[in-house]
């Protein structure tokens, strides 16, 4: 074993073969592509990467998983309904690690703000459909590279060899691989990587909080691992992750963290011009490094490699020399477009209307920016829907949250009007 110290948990342990992993250039690449874009605009201290939340993730969930399994209760639950033996326990939680440590290895440069410039998924695709302009998503990229480059180094690696068998379909299914094959097994351990409550959103609210600086996502990381339960649904029989009923709280002051974080910080109006403006001028750079194509590569086997070239150091550098003109001298120099107005959280109809009102304003110039701070990756719907298991039933937590109650089914809608400096 070895261990790599960690700024929220201490020393993180990793076998041999977790090591090879995060020794591979494509894993060292992460390094290179910061947490939180250009969040260090407005808080100098957000200059962490994908590279130590990946490893605090995979640490997050061994936690978790952990907790679970050594109760009693639980153990016997995973026995009864999954006929899961203790080996079967040991090769889910070496499967579970090696996801968790993988799930974002397909970022593209300055994390979620190089989203938009994916590629269209093509009309065969599965999630085409009737002609939407769908794109690909880091998923995508990231099952992808783990197919296509880590197939080897977790299939073959010696360490699973004399142990017990994995395939990688086995890692890409708890990322949410429409192509492997899906048990309500796996259902159950995706939740830990892509849930309600899950270990990449645990990891993330406490990382950037210290690294930022505030306080706004902090929350009692020990009493939410301990008060994980595995709930059996008597109408299915399946197992499903939930929240002990005399705990439901920390689910509470989870979704409350996530929430201030949203509003606070991920939606501050100075960060979210900066991933417009990064947006911009990478377009500008991928035009010229791709022959006049402004968006990324495809997650396909031809092209793989060279997405995987792009990090935010490659995007630095064409910046620095001069690549994306004056939309990349905003960022260099800092001169970035100013919020002239601002929406309620949850935008209003006299919000609309002075949106309006604006665009009509300065309807013969093009510098301003209708910025929708909308994202996919918050969903106040399904925080409400966190489920609190006791007495043999489950409950929603908004069922005993008024506050998450009076929060649900409500979108997080910001306006802003930006103009030039």
């Amino acid at each position: 074993m070895k261990k790599i110290r960690d700024i929220i948990y201490g020393f993180v342990l990793l076998d041999e073969q977790e090591c090879d992993i995060i020794d591979h250039p494509v894993f060292q690449r992460l390094r290179r592509i910061r947490q939180l874009s250009l969040t260090d605009m407005v808080y100098p201290g957000a200059t962490h990467t994908r590279f130590e939340h990946s490893i605090g993730v995979m640490k997050m969930v061994s936690d978790m998983f952990d907790c679970i399994v050594q109760n009693e209760s639980n153990r016997q639950l995973l026995k009864d309904v999954y006929l899961l033996k203790d080996s079967g326990i040991e090769k889910a939680r070496k499967i579970i690690r090696i996801a968790a440590l993988l799930h974002d290895i397909g970022h593209a440069p300055f994390s979620h703000a190089g989203e938009d410039l994916m590629p269209f998924l093509p009309n065969t695709h599965v999630k085409y459909i009737e002609g939407s302009n769908q794109k690909y998503t880091h998923e995508d990229y990231s099952i992808a590279v783990i197919k296509d480059i880590f197939k080897t180094l977790i299939e073959d690696h010696p360490q699973i060899r004399h142990n017990y068998p994995i395939k990688i379909e086995e890692v890409t299914a708890l990322l949410g691989d429409r192509t492997a094959s899906f048990n309500s097994l796996t259902l159950l351990w995706k939740q830990l990587i892509s849930g309600q409550i899950d270990a990449d959103r645990a990891d993330y609210l406490l990382r950037d909080s210290i690294h930022l600086g505030i306080s706004y996502g902090l929350y009692d990381r020990s009493r939410l691992i301990n008060s994980l339960v595995l709930g059996r649904n008597t109408e299915t029989d399946d197992l499903t992750l939930a929240i002990e009923e005399k705990s439901w709280h920390i689910a509470e002051s989870l979704v409350l963290a996530r929430y201030q974080m949203f509003s606070q910080v991920y939606f501050h109006k100075v960060r979210r011009i900066y991933d417009y403006h990064i947006q911009e001028a990478t377009k500008e750079i991928l035009r010229y490094k791709r022959n006049g194509v402004g968006l990324y590569p495809t997650p396909t086997t031809y092209e793989l490699e060279e997405y995987l070239k792009f990090d935010d150091w490659e995007i630095y550098s064409a910046l620095k020399n001069g690549i994306a003109g004056e939309k990349g001298n905003i960022i260099l120099e800092r001169k970035h477009f100013k919020c002239i107005y601002t929406s309620q959280l949850m935008s209003t109809a006299e919000d609309e209307g002075k949106i309006i009102e604006l665009k009509e304003k300065f309807k013969d110039q093009s510098f301003y920016l209708d910025d929708t701070a909308f994202t996919s990756w918050y969903k106040i719907n399904a925080d409400a829907d966190v489920r609190i298991y006791g007495n043999g039933r489950f409950q929603y937590l908004s069922e005993k949250s008024a506050i998450v109650k009076a929060m649900s089914g409500k979108s997080v809608l910001q306006k802003r009007f930006y103009i030039p400096d």
